[in-house]
Protein backbone atom coordinates (compact mmCIF):
# COMPACT_ATOMS: atom_id res chain seq x y z
CA UNK A 1 0.00 0.00 0.00
CA UNK A 2 2.81 2.11 0.80
CA UNK A 3 4.71 1.51 -2.58
CA UNK A 4 1.31 2.26 -4.39
CA UNK A 5 0.70 5.96 -2.50
CA UNK A 6 4.51 7.00 -3.28
CA UNK A 7 4.56 5.83 -6.80
CA UNK A 8 1.31 7.97 -6.93
CA UNK A 9 2.77 10.56 -5.24
CA UNK A 10 5.81 10.50 -7.74
CA UNK A 11 3.42 10.28 -10.90
CA UNK A 12 2.11 13.34 -9.38
CA UNK A 13 4.70 15.27 -8.35
CA UNK A 14 6.09 14.31 -12.26
CA UNK A 15 2.82 15.72 -13.63
CA UNK A 16 2.86 18.71 -11.67
CA UNK A 17 6.42 19.18 -12.76
CA UNK A 18 5.91 19.12 -16.36
CA UNK A 19 2.71 21.12 -16.03
CA UNK A 20 5.03 23.69 -14.73
CA UNK A 21 7.61 23.48 -16.89
CA UNK A 22 5.29 24.02 -19.83
CA UNK A 23 4.04 27.33 -17.99
CA UNK A 24 7.49 28.57 -17.79
CA UNK A 25 8.00 28.02 -21.39
CA UNK A 26 4.57 29.37 -22.03
CA UNK A 27 6.00 32.43 -20.28
CA UNK A 28 9.07 32.76 -21.38
CA UNK A 29 7.74 32.26 -25.15
CA UNK A 30 5.46 34.94 -24.24
CA UNK A 31 7.75 37.58 -22.93
CA UNK A 32 9.71 36.23 -25.74
CA UNK A 33 7.74 37.36 -28.10
CA UNK A 34 6.31 40.61 -26.73
CA UNK A 35 9.52 41.75 -26.24
CA UNK A 36 9.97 40.70 -30.16
CA UNK A 37 6.74 42.87 -30.97
CA UNK A 38 7.80 46.14 -29.00
CA UNK A 39 10.83 46.00 -32.02
CA UNK A 40 8.17 45.26 -35.09
CA UNK A 41 6.52 48.29 -36.83
CA UNK A 42 3.37 49.77 -36.00
CA UNK A 43 0.86 50.49 -38.79
CA UNK A 44 2.12 52.02 -41.93
CA UNK A 45 -0.24 53.24 -44.67
CA UNK A 46 2.83 54.31 -46.91
CA UNK A 47 3.47 51.27 -49.07
CA UNK A 48 6.73 51.16 -51.36
CA UNK A 49 8.32 48.26 -53.25
CA UNK A 50 11.85 47.87 -53.12
CA UNK A 51 12.16 49.58 -56.80
CA UNK A 52 10.54 52.27 -55.21
CA UNK A 53 12.48 52.89 -52.01
CA UNK A 54 15.41 55.28 -51.57
CA UNK A 55 18.75 54.40 -50.98
CA UNK A 56 18.41 55.45 -47.19
CA UNK A 57 21.60 56.23 -44.88
CA UNK A 58 22.59 57.42 -41.54
CA UNK A 59 23.55 57.90 -37.49
CA UNK A 60 24.01 54.99 -35.42
CA UNK A 61 21.70 55.80 -33.30
CA UNK A 62 18.97 56.31 -35.34
CA UNK A 63 19.51 52.78 -37.16
CA UNK A 64 16.41 51.17 -35.24
CA UNK A 65 14.19 53.92 -36.60
CA UNK A 66 15.08 54.08 -40.10
CA UNK A 67 15.40 50.19 -39.99
CA UNK A 68 12.01 49.47 -38.91
CA UNK A 69 10.87 52.35 -41.04
CA UNK A 70 11.85 50.56 -43.93
CA UNK A 71 10.72 47.32 -42.81
CA UNK A 72 7.14 49.07 -41.98
CA UNK A 73 7.05 50.66 -45.79
CA UNK A 74 8.46 47.70 -47.43
CA UNK A 75 5.71 44.89 -45.55
CA UNK A 76 9.14 42.74 -44.40
CA UNK A 77 10.63 41.64 -41.44
CA UNK A 78 12.97 44.09 -39.64
CA UNK A 79 16.06 41.35 -40.15
CA UNK A 80 14.93 41.76 -44.19
CA UNK A 81 14.89 45.27 -44.30
CA UNK A 82 18.77 45.97 -43.20
CA UNK A 83 19.29 45.36 -46.12
CA UNK A 84 17.76 48.05 -47.90
CA UNK A 85 19.45 50.48 -45.63
CA UNK A 86 23.32 50.79 -44.89
CA UNK A 87 24.44 52.63 -41.29
CA UNK A 88 27.77 54.43 -42.50
CA UNK A 89 27.77 56.93 -38.96
CA UNK A 90 26.92 60.71 -39.22
CA UNK A 91 30.65 61.73 -41.02
CA UNK A 92 29.79 59.07 -44.04
CA UNK A 93 26.19 59.27 -44.39
CA UNK A 94 26.97 63.23 -45.11
CA UNK A 95 29.41 61.92 -47.21
CA UNK A 96 27.14 60.05 -48.95
CA UNK A 97 24.02 62.30 -49.47
CA UNK A 98 26.38 65.18 -50.96
CA UNK A 99 28.20 62.48 -53.34
CA UNK A 100 24.51 61.28 -54.53
CA UNK A 101 25.08 57.70 -53.01
CA UNK A 102 22.30 58.42 -50.68
CA UNK A 103 18.75 60.19 -51.39
CA UNK A 104 18.03 60.62 -47.68
CA UNK A 105 19.70 60.62 -44.07
CA UNK A 106 19.06 60.35 -40.83
CA UNK A 107 21.48 62.09 -38.38
CA UNK A 108 21.86 65.42 -36.43
CA UNK A 109 21.53 68.56 -37.75
CA UNK A 110 25.67 69.06 -39.56
CA UNK A 111 28.64 70.31 -38.84
CA UNK A 112 29.71 73.81 -40.12
CA UNK A 113 32.54 71.64 -41.71
CA UNK A 114 30.05 69.39 -43.41
CA UNK A 115 27.59 72.26 -44.63
CA UNK A 116 30.83 73.94 -46.45
CA UNK A 117 31.73 70.57 -47.88
CA UNK A 118 28.39 70.53 -49.40
CA UNK A 119 28.77 73.92 -50.39
CA UNK A 120 31.78 72.74 -52.24
CA UNK A 121 29.95 70.49 -54.41
CA UNK A 122 27.01 72.93 -55.06
CA UNK A 123 25.13 70.71 -52.54
CA UNK A 124 21.99 72.39 -49.98
CA UNK A 125 20.99 70.20 -46.60
CA UNK A 126 16.78 70.07 -46.59
CA UNK A 127 16.44 69.15 -43.05
CA UNK A 128 13.26 68.08 -41.57
CA UNK A 129 13.17 66.95 -37.31
CA UNK A 130 11.11 64.19 -36.03
CA UNK A 131 12.05 63.37 -32.87
CA UNK A 132 13.28 64.46 -29.96
CA UNK A 133 16.80 63.03 -28.25
CA UNK A 134 18.85 64.46 -25.52
CA UNK A 135 22.75 65.13 -25.75
CA UNK A 136 23.83 64.00 -22.99
CA UNK A 137 27.13 63.24 -20.61
CA UNK A 138 28.24 60.49 -18.19
CA UNK A 139 30.75 59.66 -15.94
CA UNK A 140 31.72 56.26 -14.13
CA UNK A 141 29.29 55.46 -11.04
CA UNK A 142 31.42 55.44 -8.80
CA UNK A 143 32.10 59.45 -9.14
CA UNK A 144 30.08 61.43 -6.46
CA UNK A 145 29.16 64.36 -9.02
CA UNK A 146 25.79 64.01 -9.85
CA UNK A 147 25.36 67.41 -11.60
CA UNK A 148 26.85 69.62 -13.80
CA UNK A 149 25.83 73.20 -15.39
CA UNK A 150 26.74 74.11 -19.27
CA UNK A 151 29.30 76.40 -17.72
CA UNK A 152 31.01 74.09 -15.84
CA UNK A 153 30.87 71.51 -19.15
CA UNK A 154 32.83 74.03 -21.05
CA UNK A 155 35.23 74.72 -18.93
CA UNK A 156 36.24 71.11 -18.36
CA UNK A 157 36.30 70.87 -22.03
CA UNK A 158 38.53 74.37 -22.26
CA UNK A 159 40.84 72.70 -20.03
CA UNK A 160 40.16 75.47 -17.32
CA UNK A 161 38.98 73.41 -14.91
CA UNK A 162 40.73 69.72 -14.57
CA UNK A 163 40.30 68.44 -10.77
CA UNK A 164 36.69 66.74 -9.79
CA UNK A 165 36.94 68.73 -6.62
CA UNK A 166 36.50 72.05 -8.41
CA UNK A 167 33.00 71.06 -9.36
CA UNK A 168 32.27 69.24 -6.05
CA UNK A 169 34.08 65.63 -6.74
CA UNK A 170 36.87 64.07 -5.06
CA UNK A 171 40.19 65.08 -5.70
CA UNK A 172 40.98 63.24 -8.98
CA UNK A 173 42.27 64.67 -12.59
CA UNK A 174 39.52 64.80 -15.14
CA UNK A 175 40.04 62.62 -17.84
CA UNK A 176 37.80 64.79 -20.30
CA UNK A 177 37.06 61.84 -23.71
CA UNK A 178 35.99 63.22 -26.66
CA UNK A 179 34.97 62.14 -30.40
CA UNK A 180 36.38 62.09 -33.72
CA UNK A 181 35.62 64.99 -35.94
CA UNK A 182 32.49 64.96 -38.09
CA UNK A 183 30.75 62.46 -35.74
CA UNK A 184 27.27 63.75 -34.72
CA UNK A 185 28.65 63.34 -31.12
CA UNK A 186 31.08 66.31 -31.94
CA UNK A 187 28.95 68.42 -33.45
CA UNK A 188 26.56 68.28 -30.81
CA UNK A 189 29.39 69.02 -28.40
CA UNK A 190 30.05 72.16 -30.44
CA UNK A 191 26.62 72.94 -30.66
CA UNK A 192 25.57 73.04 -27.20
CA UNK A 193 29.07 73.01 -25.04
CA UNK A 194 31.61 74.93 -26.39
CA UNK A 195 32.84 76.27 -30.21
CA UNK A 196 35.40 73.85 -32.01
CA UNK A 197 37.59 76.99 -31.55
CA UNK A 198 37.85 76.58 -28.25
CA UNK A 199 37.42 73.06 -27.11
CA UNK A 200 41.49 71.88 -25.48
CA UNK A 201 43.19 70.00 -28.08
CA UNK A 202 42.43 66.04 -26.10
CA UNK A 203 45.51 63.16 -26.66
CA UNK A 204 44.90 60.84 -28.89
CA UNK A 205 44.32 58.21 -26.33
CA UNK A 206 41.34 60.39 -25.35
CA UNK A 207 39.45 60.79 -28.54
CA UNK A 208 36.92 57.82 -29.21
CA UNK A 209 36.18 57.15 -32.63
CA UNK A 210 33.18 55.31 -32.20
CA UNK A 211 30.20 55.82 -29.84
CA UNK A 212 30.00 52.83 -28.18
CA UNK A 213 34.28 53.59 -27.40
CA UNK A 214 33.26 56.15 -25.56
CA UNK A 215 31.09 54.98 -23.20
CA UNK A 216 33.17 51.40 -22.48
CA UNK A 217 36.55 53.99 -21.56
CA UNK A 218 34.80 56.00 -19.23
CA UNK A 219 33.20 52.29 -17.94
CA UNK A 220 36.71 50.67 -17.61
CA UNK A 221 39.45 52.86 -17.98
CA UNK A 222 42.08 52.58 -14.96
CA UNK A 223 41.58 55.89 -13.95
CA UNK A 224 37.89 55.94 -14.69
CA UNK A 225 36.13 57.52 -11.29
CA UNK A 226 37.90 60.77 -13.38
CA UNK A 227 36.68 60.12 -16.81
CA UNK A 228 33.69 62.24 -18.32
CA UNK A 229 31.97 61.28 -21.85
CA UNK A 230 29.46 62.14 -24.05
CA UNK A 231 26.79 61.12 -26.69
CA UNK A 232 23.31 60.72 -27.29
CA UNK A 233 20.51 59.58 -24.69
CA UNK A 234 18.86 56.98 -27.02
CA UNK A 235 22.48 55.25 -28.04
CA UNK A 236 23.71 55.26 -24.04
CA UNK A 237 19.97 54.20 -23.01
CA UNK A 238 18.97 52.25 -25.46
CA UNK A 239 21.80 50.58 -27.59
CA UNK A 240 24.57 50.23 -25.23
CA UNK A 241 23.71 50.86 -21.74
CA UNK A 242 26.56 49.72 -19.33
CA UNK A 243 26.14 49.70 -15.76
CA UNK A 244 29.06 50.94 -14.55
CA UNK A 245 27.89 54.78 -15.75
CA UNK A 246 25.88 57.08 -15.07
CA UNK A 247 24.11 60.10 -16.83
CA UNK A 248 24.48 63.16 -15.62
CA UNK A 249 21.71 65.97 -14.29
CA UNK A 250 22.65 69.13 -16.68
CA UNK A 251 21.43 72.16 -14.58
CA UNK A 252 19.85 69.93 -12.24
CA UNK A 253 17.91 68.32 -14.44
CA UNK A 254 18.56 64.55 -15.23
CA UNK A 255 17.81 63.49 -18.73
CA UNK A 256 14.96 61.06 -19.07
CA UNK A 257 11.94 60.17 -21.67
CA UNK A 258 10.02 62.77 -19.85
CA UNK A 259 12.35 65.72 -19.60
CA UNK A 260 13.13 64.88 -22.87
CA UNK A 261 9.60 64.70 -24.03
CA UNK A 262 8.19 67.97 -22.47
CA UNK A 263 12.01 70.03 -22.98
CA UNK A 264 12.93 71.10 -19.99
CA UNK A 265 16.53 68.90 -20.21
CA UNK A 266 18.63 71.72 -21.47
CA UNK A 267 20.29 69.97 -24.22
CA UNK A 268 17.63 68.67 -26.40
CA UNK A 269 18.57 67.18 -29.44
CA UNK A 270 16.09 66.86 -32.44
CA UNK A 271 16.81 63.85 -34.72
CA UNK A 272 16.88 65.24 -38.49
CA UNK A 273 15.28 63.84 -41.51
CA UNK A 274 18.02 65.09 -44.12
CA UNK A 275 18.03 65.31 -48.00
CA UNK A 276 18.99 67.56 -50.53
CA UNK A 277 17.54 70.37 -51.08
CA UNK A 278 17.48 69.83 -55.09
CA UNK A 279 15.30 66.78 -54.16
CA UNK A 280 13.05 68.38 -52.13
CA UNK A 281 9.55 67.90 -54.95
CA UNK A 282 10.95 63.89 -55.29
CA UNK A 283 7.65 62.75 -54.43
CA UNK A 284 8.66 59.62 -52.79
CA UNK A 285 11.13 61.21 -50.55
CA UNK A 286 8.23 63.76 -50.00
CA UNK A 287 5.67 61.19 -49.15
CA UNK A 288 8.37 59.56 -46.79
CA UNK A 289 9.00 62.71 -44.75
CA UNK A 290 5.10 63.39 -44.34
CA UNK A 291 4.86 59.82 -43.03
CA UNK A 292 7.67 60.36 -40.39
CA UNK A 293 6.39 63.66 -39.25
CA UNK A 294 3.02 62.20 -38.82
CA UNK A 295 0.80 60.23 -36.08
CA UNK A 296 2.30 57.05 -37.81
CA UNK A 297 5.82 57.86 -38.25
CA UNK A 298 5.70 59.15 -34.47
CA UNK A 299 4.28 55.78 -32.71
CA UNK A 300 6.84 53.99 -34.92
CA UNK A 301 9.56 56.09 -32.53
CA UNK A 302 7.51 55.32 -29.37
CA UNK A 303 7.31 51.73 -30.38
CA UNK A 304 11.26 51.64 -31.22
CA UNK A 305 12.23 53.72 -27.37
CA UNK A 306 12.79 56.84 -28.99
CA UNK A 307 10.75 59.98 -27.58
CA UNK A 308 8.25 61.92 -29.76
CA UNK A 309 8.83 65.56 -31.24
CA UNK A 310 6.92 67.78 -29.17
CA UNK A 311 5.65 69.84 -32.02
CA UNK A 312 4.17 67.33 -34.30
Amino acid sequence: MKRKIICLLGITLAFIMVLCACSDSGKQESAGKAEKDNNLPVQCSLKLSPDEFPEIDGATALAPYYEAMAAAMLDIPVEEARKYVRCSTTDGAFSNLISGDADMIFCSLPSEDQVKEAAEQDVEFYCTPFLNGGFVFFVNKDNPVDSLTVDQLHDIYAGKITNWKDVGGDDEEIIAYQRSEGSGSQTGMYRFIIPQNEIMKAPQERMIEDMGGIVDAVASYKNSEGAIGYSYYYYVANMHYNDRIKLLAIDGIIPGDDTIADGTYPLINQSQVIIRKSDADNEILRKIIDWITSEEGQKLGEANGYVRNADL
